[in-house]
């Protein structure tokens, strides 16, 4: 079984290096496929780009069963893009330094405003017979008297991320239906899902906020934090640079398009704990199943800047 390899290749989040990407377009043999045959990220036809979003610690550990998975279905290397924030992934996918990504649809749409040509290769599944998506969950500190998204008002609110789909994007829209407008002042980022519940968990920073379903629901359970409302969130999809060869992008959907946990176990890739817990397969989605983050983005534009495209 063919495995992949890991490059540490960070990218700041303000620019991409074009020394960069010039480090990556050089083959084994210094050769480059020809135009008509689809070009790679790295410019070597035996090495497929992968980018996962740091959405969470130790993200792109928890991602190496797809890698092998990919790894599998075309037979070719596969490295990862190592990015320090959501921003180097959408400005890799414009720039053409990524092959593959599993982003957020909040990304999706970012990135196609950046300019980057990709397509839709599924849409994650976290649960047998349970349809793509996820939850954006609001939750308070037990200490909180917080019970409806109205007592959001006037008091810090711990967000994800500027980029994040369920930790800003989703958010940001219901809290604006219940009639609550979050201050610059009143906004904190605690970067990842997990890091973002542990701070409203702690209650220093602020009493109420927004993560995944992933991330809340075990301190939920635990007794840490105290669910208020959950939002559903379009599911994060798996794509791909539309400019690869269009024998790949066939194996990609063939090979990625309606993947459950069970096709990697058949392939002997063994998965790990966050893989077990919140990924179950992906589901084939096209561009139009992400409308409905393009709609949120209209409603929410005043607020979140990464909206504007």
């Amino acid at each position: 079984m063919k495995r992949t390899t890991s490059r540490l290749a960070s990218v700041a989040a303000a620019a991409v290096s074009l020394a960069v990407l010039a480090g990556c377009a050089t083959t084994a043999t210094g050769d480059t496929p020809a135009a008509d045959e689809g070009t790679y990220a790295s410019g070597d036809s035996n090495v497929l780009v992968f980018a996962v979003l740091p959405d969470r610690e130790g993200a792109a550990q928890d991602s190496q069963p797809i890698a092998d998975w990919i790894a599998d279905i075309t037979g070719k290397e596969v490295r990862f893009f190592e990015a320090t924030d959501y921003t180097a992934v959408v400005q890799g996918l414009a720039s053409g330094q990524v092959d593959i990504a599993q982003i957020s649809a909040f990304t999706y749409y970012q990135s196609q405003a950046a300019g980057a040509e990709i397509e839709p290769i599924g849409a994650q599944i976290t649960g047998e017979g349970e349809p793509a998506g996820y939850f954006s969950v609001a939750v308070k500190n037990p200490a909180s008297s917080a019970t409806t998204l109205a007592d959001f008002a006037d008091q810090p609110v711990c967000f994800v991320n500027p980029n994040s789909t369920s930790g800003r994007a989703i958010p940001t829209a219901a809290l604006l239906e219940a009639g609550v407008t979050v201050s610059e002042e009143n906004t904190v980022f605690g970067q990842e899902h997990d890091l973002t519940a542990a701070l409203v968990a702690e209650g220093a920073s602020c009493q109420v906020g927004f993560a995944q379903d992933a991330n809340a629901d075990p301190l939920i359970e635990a007794g840490d934090l105290v669910e208020i409302e959950r939002f559903q969130v379009p599911a994060a999809p798996i794509v791909m640079l539309s400019a690869l060869p269009q024998e790949v992008k066939d194996q990609l959907v063939a090979g990625l398009a309606n993947t459950t946990q069970q096709d990697l176990l058949d392939a002997g890739i063994e998965l790990n704990t966050f893989m077990q817990e919140n990924w179950f397969g992906f589901d084939a989605v096209d561009d139009s199943y992400f409308d409905a983050i393009r709609s949120v983005c209209e409603q929410i534009a005043d607020q979140v800047e990464a909206c504007r495209a």
